[in-house]
């Protein structure tokens, strides 16, 4: 293309080859101008994703700060739960039936929701298998709960620990 140029360039006089020129450098002015928009409007797209995604680990970080405290009250629940197998009289299995309650109320309100395990098929994702017991039923279908699990917000902050049915 600069060769047509210049060839335009020798047939025309002095003065429409100085225009020529300045028309090339227009076209050059613009491809530059066209080049550095694209560029920065991929930096304002780069930014607003960062932004997001910083907006977003923030709230994840807020969601799940407290995991640790949760996660040490936990054997307290599962104390509760023991507690109340035992019958010692009728006024303290309610007594700890109406504490147990309330912390569970608590937790909820905080995220913490009980997995349930019990007669559901087995799930890594969720559930410990600790062992396997043959059983009539179909297989890798949880048949005992031995300590429940537990999720906050949705992720998974404690296994549940479970015996699994294999085939006879």
């Amino acid at each position: 293309m600069s060769e047509e140029i210049e060839q335009v360039k020798k047939g025309l006089p002095p003065s429409e080859t100085s225009e020529v020129e300045a028309m090339s450098e227009v076209d050059k002015l613009k491809e530059q101008l066209e080049e550095t928009k694209n560029r920065l409007l991929r930096a304002l797209a780069d930014f607003d994703n960062y932004k997001k995604r910083a907006a977003l680990e923030r709230d994840q970080f807020v969601q799940f700060a407290n995991a640790g405290l949760i996660t040490a009250l936990l054997p307290i629940l599962d104390g509760f739960d023991r507690a109340l197998k035992h019958k010692a009289g009728a006024e303290m299995t309610k007594g700890l039936a109406l504490i147990k309650k309330q912390l569970e109320d608590v937790l909820r309100k905080h995220g913490v929701m009980e997995i349930e395990a019990l007669g559901k098929p087995y799930d890594a994702n969720l559930h410990e298998a600790i062992l396997q017991k043959e059983h009539s039923g179909p297989e890798n279908m949880i048949i005992e709960e031995m300590q429940k699990g537990y999720t906050l917000h949705g992720r998974v902050i404690r296994p549940s620990m479970v015996i699994v049915s294999k085939k006879k």
